[in-house]
């Protein structure tokens, strides 16, 4: 508010009694004055304060009013500041226009009257007044944006990290099946259209029934989270591993082929094998199967027959004896049970 701002003026003159006569005539509530004796000690005072406006008198010893006026203007911090020049000396057009090039914005000649005076100050000090609001409204303004802006980042990533939450598995971390079922087709596609290779692995924990019941669900939490360990240990960056099921976990290998899938496969399986998992009473080693897809190798029809392909791997790789990897369509002896679903997978 205007009523909150205090204005700052400086009168200089060399005579203190000038300084005295333009103090009285210039008193207001709300309305600072400072005053200076010299050029120099002005210009020492305006380096340290903000002033509204500077009533400054030509006749000077030692600098002048012309002098400490262009010193002023040639300062970037004090350049702003109004001058109106005092004097009772020459008014001739040439002295006149030397005060404007020194950087005056006005004349008040001596004898002051006292009229003239307030109105000429009172039109600064409401310019400086409504420069001030301005400013303030401006970094109240800014500060506004600034804080809706941060607001918004906040809001943004608050929502990012929803989204993350929803698309994971709560107990291991993984991505759930519905992120699965999201991320899929759309990679499957991908590699159609690029004539690049994807590959599924699906894996599951061998005999996890038997450790539920032996060790009790808190160990096979335990289990689930060291084995979703390993897959992340043991995949690219840019692969992306699920929690498919119960004890079942899939993986999509991007610009991978059947053998590299192999390996991967394998390594995996090798590593979940020699994994201890532990809790404060119990200790166990865990294996798993792994059954192993790709789209340029078996020409799924789509992502979903991308799964079923890897899935009849996986039943094969059970029934062929667990902790071992299965390749869709290399069968060792007879056909794959093509007709057993994934939810009748030996434990």
């Amino acid at each position: 508010m205007t009523d909150e701002i205090t204005a700052r003026i400086l009168l200089v003159d060399d005579r203190e009694q000038n300084l005295f006569a333009l103090e009285k005539i210039l008193e207001r509530p709300g309305l600072e004055i400072m005053k200076a004796g010299s050029g120099n000690e002005a210009l020492a005072l305006v380096l340290e304060f903000d002033f509204a406006l500077i009533l400054l008198d030509v006749q000077m010893p030692d600098m002048d009013g012309f002098e400490t006026a262009e010193l002023m203007r040639g300062d970037e911090k004090t350049k702003h500041i109004p001058i109106i020049f005092v004097t009772a000396i020459n008014k001739e057009q040439g002295f006149v226009f030397k005060g404007y090039e020194s950087g005056a914005v006005d004349y008040l000649s001596k004898p002051l009257d006292p009229h003239t005076i307030e109105s000429k100050v009172s039109v600064f000090l409401d310019l400086y007044t409504q420069r001030k609001l301005l400013l303030d409204t401006t970094k109240k303004l800014k500060r506004t944006i600034d804080e809706l802006k941060a607001s918004q980042k906040t809001i943004k990533e608050q929502n990012a990290l929803l989204k993350e939450t929803s698309l994971r598995d709560e107990l291991t971390g993984l991505y759930n099946r519905r992120y699965m079922n999201e991320i899929l087709e759309k990679e499957f596609s991908r590699a159609i259209r690029y004539k690049t290779d994807l590959s599924c692995l699906l894996l599951d924990i061998d005999f996890f029934k038997n450790i539920n019941d032996t060790y009790g669900h808190t160990f096979g939490d335990v289990v689930l989270r060291g084995i979703s360990d390993c897959l992340r240990n043991n995949i690219r960056m840019t692969d992306v591993s699920f929690r498919y099921g119960g004890e079942e976990f899939m993986i999509l290998l991007f610009n991978t082929g059947i053998e590299g899938a192999g390996i991967v496969a394998e390594k995996i399986r090798s590593t979940c094998e020699s994994t201890i998992h532990q809790d404060d009473t119990n200790s166990k080693t865990i294996t798993i199967s792994i059954g192993v897809a790709s789209v340029k190798q078996h020409q799924p029809a789509d992502g979903k027959e991308l799964i079923v392909f890897a899935d009849r791997a996986l039943y094969r790789a059970k029934e062929e004896g667990r902790n071992r990897i299965s390749i869709y369509g290399e069968e060792k002896s007879g056909e794959i049970k093509n007709e057993k679903p994934t939810s009748t997978h030996p434990s």
